[in-house]
């Protein structure tokens, strides 16, 4: 997905690099996580990222392509690429969904696939409850500076979740990655998975006749770090223009750090919605040259009946 900078030949200057990094990790590795957190933190736009069991909730296909870049006007920048897919099957009780990462911003990059099924329990004619699981593998390249080979290694990725929706609330709590293992080198551990426990709650208002406002509250806790809150607000103009913010702290990343989010979508029709989000600081290398971050979003619902969130 990432064209030439996949293919280019290792130059002495990356190789360097390589083995500096790896120095580095070797000597920090017990602080060091390193997994699908460029996912979480797109949760806004693509909720499927912490909770298998929202795949479906909007029964028909959406497909969502979100596009992360640091810096423009650079050539050969590091772009990371995330993909997903969901829907429903079986008169909607039954949700599908696939998820693709190509991250190639953080200190250890990630190339990942993880397919998701959730099962829906109508509780009423505008509510239901579903609960679904996920998985999928996570492939990390690592320099072994004793051998000088470059290793691809491969980690199972395992999640489960609930999710309840209705006309007005909406919420889960998940646990996207259940597999407690990392990779080790010379009996030190280069990265150990994220293992986070997510808790979702919100609800939609009609604030206007044309207006709808979306807050939402996420709670995140993982081992050893502080309690990660995210308060978020979206609003809908006519279903065409939404605009929204979010303060996180404590969030996932390398360490844990606080930021903002601010998210511009645009319904240019029935099926294409396209968007835009700026990031105060990256999350996965946030001592990075240069804080912020840049995300653009492509989202197809070739089968959409009417407006989705």
């Amino acid at each position: 997905m990432t064209g030439e900078l996949l293919h280019e030949p290792m130059t002495f200057a990356v190789r360097f690099r390589h083995i500096l990094l790896s120095l580095i990790l070797l000597i920090c590795a017990s602080d060091l996580f390193a997994q699908k957190e460029v996912l979480y933190s797109q949760y806004l736009i693509n909720p499927l990222a912490i909770n298998p069991a929202y795949a479906g909730s909007r029964q028909t296909m959406h497909l969502t392509a979100m596009f992360r870049r640091k810096w423009f006007g650079l050539r050969n920048v590091p772009i990371t690429q995330t993909l997903a897919i969901d829907g429903a099957v079986g008169n909607g009780r039954l949700g599908l969904g696939l998820q693709a990462l190509n991250d190639r911003m953080s200190i250890l990059s990630t190339t990942g696939v993880y397919a998701s099924i959730a099962y829906r329990f109508p509780l009423s004619e505008t509510s239901d409850i579903a609960i679904g699981g996920q998985g999928g593998v996570n492939v990390m390249p690592v320099f072994d500076p004793t051998t000088r080979i470059g290793l691809n290694k491969a980690i199972a990725s395992v999640g489960v979740g609930i999710y309840y929706n209705s006309e007005s609330f909406f919420g889960g709590i998940s646990l996207p990655e259940l597999v407690n293992r990392g990779y080790e080198l010379s009996g030190q551990f280069l990265f150990q998975n994220t293992r986070p426990l997510f808790i979702q709650l919100g609800t939609r208002l009609d604030i206007a006749e044309n207006a709808v406002l979306v807050p939402s509250l996420l709670v995140t806790q993982v081992t050893g770090k502080p309690i990660g809150t995210d308060l978020n607000a979206k609003l809908w103009l006519n279903e065409r223009l939404g605009l929204g913010l979010s303060l996180r702290r404590n969030s996932l990343g390398l360490g844990s750090i606080n930021y903002i989010q601010g998210i511009g979508e645009y319904q240019l029709s029935q099926f294409i919605r396209v968007g835009y989000i700026y990031n105060s600081r990256t999350p996965e290398a946030p001592n990075s040259f240069g804080n912020s971050v840049h995300e653009f979003i492509f989202r197809w619902a070739p089968n959409a009946e009417g407006f989705t969130f």
